[in-house]
């Protein structure tokens, strides 16, 4: 990792001359983390972009179940993308684009920035890591990431699952307002947990299995740096995170949007083991997939394009 730094002052530097040699408090960010958290927050910005429409079906067939009476059958991922689209408009689909644009520079460049200076602090700079390191370091990139972000995500959420209802907010600030309206300013952070669990499930899921079948495809075709090496593996990584994260997602989406509608994360996936059984967990696979396949894919080419650029190390 590069040793040169952007020192950041701090309130004690402004006067370094003064007492009698009176050290300077200097807080030291290495330039290669800096690098890594602005090229990955571009990468993800870009990925949430291109994939919103897919989330934002996503959340709505997540939550087809609780809006439609007992016994009917909730739409498929197709039929509810033409009719959001027929009742509310095309620009529906890009609905929460905002918070989602700030979740992906913030959240999504210091889960994905974080990752590899994580992974050197764990092993080394020189070390080989095994998979369990890889995957305890994206745990811990994407659990701070998403402990800090987690506003961002419940305003998104809200935002992509309103509708057209009138009595639900259509802005950032409206949601803002209305949550904290109701449940305090602790409220921002409801889902915290789930959302959490399921960022640090999602980060090691997906840079673990990015790092590892990258390796083993290089090993195994004797492919070298490049397109047809990156494919392969974020999309291999796509359809292993979708399937490990979705039942947390499902909880997730469903507290983010319900308040306090459940105490809490056991008492949410117990609501949703009653009402729609185990492959309740697996609602919206198909929406999730769809947006998180090609999500890293586009995640992971124009995080290593931008490596590239930037002189940081190939993922």
């Amino acid at each position: 990792m590069a040793t040169k730094a952007i020192e950041l002052p701090t309130a004690a530097t402004s006067e370094k001359a003064s007492g009698a040699g009176g050290a300077a408090a200097v807080f030291f960010i290495p330039k290669s983390v800096i690098t890594e958290l602005y090229t990955s927050g571009i990468s993800v910005g870009t990925a949430n972009t291109v994939t919103n429409p897919l989330d934002v079906i996503k959340v709505r067939l997540q939550l087809a179940r609780n809006q439609l009476a007992a016994g009917v059958k909730p739409p498929g991922m197709i039929a509810t993308g033409i009719n959001v689209v027929r009742t509310e408009g095309v620009g529906a689909l890009w609905s929460g684009l905002g918070p989602s644009l700030a979740r992906g520079f913030f959240f999504g460049g210091a889960r994905l920035g974080l990752y590899t200076p994580i992974k050197t602090v764990i092993c080394g700079e020189n070390s080989k890591p095994s998979l369990e390191m890889k995957v305890l370091s994206g745990s811990l990139s994407g659990g701070l990431a998403a402990a800090v972000t987690s506003p961002i995500e419940l305003i998104k959420t809200r935002l992509q699952a309103a509708g057209r209802d009138p009595t639900v907010p259509k802005t950032s600030v409206g949601v803002i307002r209305a949550v904290v309206a109701a449940d305090g300013v602790a409220g921002l952070w409801k889902g915290a947990m789930p959302g959490l669990i399921r960022s640090a499930i999602l980060t090691a899921a997906q840079c673990a299995t990015y790092d590892e079948v990258k390796r083993t495809v290089t090993a195994t075709t004797g492919w070298t740096d490049g397109v047809e090496l990156h494919l392969t593996s974020s999309m291999i990584a796509g359809l292993v995170t979708t399937t490990i994260t979705n039942p947390i997602d499902v909880i997730k989406t469903r507290m983010f949007v319900g308040g306090k509608s459940y105490s809490g994360p056991m008492a949410c996936a117990a609501h949703v083991l009653k009402s729609d059984g185990l492959i309740g967990f697996m609602k919206g696979w198909s929406a999730s997939y769809a947006r998180l396949g090609p999500h890293t894919v586009i995640m992971f080419l124009t995080a290593e394009r931008l490596r590239k650029y930037a002189g940081l190390q190939s993922l």
